[in-house]
């Protein structure tokens, strides 16, 4: 996806049993770390704790430390454990906090032409889009190697495809090393790609080049948006993904003409780690595509979608966690699994979401076809409930 080369993930497990949930697992441990550097011989290495080496409080802290002066290398302890935070997105904040602390260059020197992007692993969409305003891409965490990681404090700007994925190190970037992250709308549709691309050229000094980038999109992809809507006309999506990037594939949906009535958040971020209200997704997504009739925040439990889907009826769904989808699938409604993060980002992100839908739409006789052979496993009182959080709001229903 971004030309780079094919290579094993380098991941070690401590694979502890119910002995070392006893007497501690700390000696795999300090064999795992071993291994790691015999094998990989690495510029860092990353200890992820789990929720169960955290309720026997093994002291990673401790072991990294020692191993740490052993190698003359980083070897940093993320705690990532779930119970603590409740909450999966919280992984995202620890993981950044450790290369914060350990990776980056304390002593940078700018490079007034890199920006960093914090991202999952899509396809290299911000590399063109930002070589317009001639400034270079810095990409991480995933796929980066420990020098990329090293020179995230020597960026003009950070930027990200999610607030929920980038605010934390985007943050601790501003508030540590100058480093501005750009306070503006998530890149989705006009109304947000417009405001992200001047608020780069204005932050970088290139206010000229963001200018004549968007009038030259604008006059290059209306057309084929307006052929595009032609061909989606009456059709109606449905978005189940994490937040800040729901917020922005609906608006895309109705930069398309897609009546998006409907849509599952799995968290909602009130405020981002900047505090700064032009990083409102939600509030950017209302103010300028309208308010969404069916919005429901939930850990995405698939006896919850069935009821979802029932109030709405789409023709499709966009999904990122790829576990709901069968539950769509015995319903006839088709689903695009967005693997590429990046496909709906930017101007020609409108283009490419447009082209996704019709291919996922025209498969939609074989989910038809599935929806008519399955049976779904639920009973009729259940499938009856109109409200998908009826077992929450009246507990006492269970025992029925």
């Amino acid at each position: 996806m971004r030309n780079l080369p094919v290579e094993s993930v380098k991941i070690l497990c401590t694979n502890l049993t119910e002995s070392d949930m006893v007497f501690g697992g700390m000696d795999k441990l300090k064999q795992s770390i071993q291994d790691a550097y015999d094998r990989y011989n690495p510029q860092a290495i990353f200890v992820s704790t789990s929720c169960a080496t955290a309720i026997i409080g093994d002291d990673i802290d401790s072991i990294t430390s020692e191993y740490e002066e052993k190698f003359g290398i980083p070897v940093i302890p993320l705690h990532c454990e779930g119970f603590k935070s409740k909450h999966w997105s919280t992984g995202f904040d620890s993981t950044q906090h450790g290369i914060l602390r350990k990776i980056v260059n304390k002593n940078p020197k700018r490079q007034e032409d890199l920006v960093n992007v914090i991202n999952l692993w899509g396809s290299d969409v911000f590399t063109p889009m930002l070589a317009q305003l001639d400034l270079r891409v810095n990409y991480v965490v995933d796929m980066a190697t420990v020098g990329e990681l090293a020179q995230l404090s020597e960026a003009a700007c950070t930027v990200g495809f999610c607030y929920t994925l980038s605010s934390y190190l985007a943050a601790g970037l501003e508030q540590h090393f100058g480093v501005p992250e750009i306070k503006a709308p998530q890149p989705y549709g006009f109304a947000g790609t417009d405001a992200w691309i001047r608020e780069i050229g204005r932050v970088t000094h290139r206010e000229e080049l963001a200018e004549k980038y968007i009038a030259k999109e604008h006059a290059r992809v209306k057309p084929l948006i307006e052929e595009l809507k032609k061909k989606l006309k009456g059709l109606k999506g449905f978005v189940a993904t994490g937040s800040a990037y729901s917020h922005g594939l609906i608006a895309v949906l109705r930069e398309l003409g897609v009546a998006t009535d409907g849509s599952l958040v799995f968290h909602h971020d009130p405020v981002y780690d900047s505090g700064d209200p032009r990083q409102d997704s939600l509030l950017h997504l209302i103010e300028n595509y309208g308010d969404v009739q069916s919005f429901s925040v939930s850990n995405r439990q698939q006896y919850q979608f069935y009821a979802l889907l029932q109030r709405v009826h789409p023709d499709f769904i966009l999904i990122r966690h790829n576990g709901l989808a069968p539950l769509a699938s015995r319903l006839g409604i088709p689903a695009a699994p967005l693997g590429d993060e990046h496909i709906a980002i930017g101007y020609e992100g409108i283009v490419s979401l447009g082209e996704t839908i019709l291919e996922v739409v025209s498969h939609k006789k074989f989910h038809q076809d599935l929806a008519a052979h399955a049976k779904l496993p639920y009973k009729k009182w259940w499938l009856d409930k109109e409200d998908p959080y009826i077992l929450a709001k009246n507990p006492e229903l269970i025992a029925i």
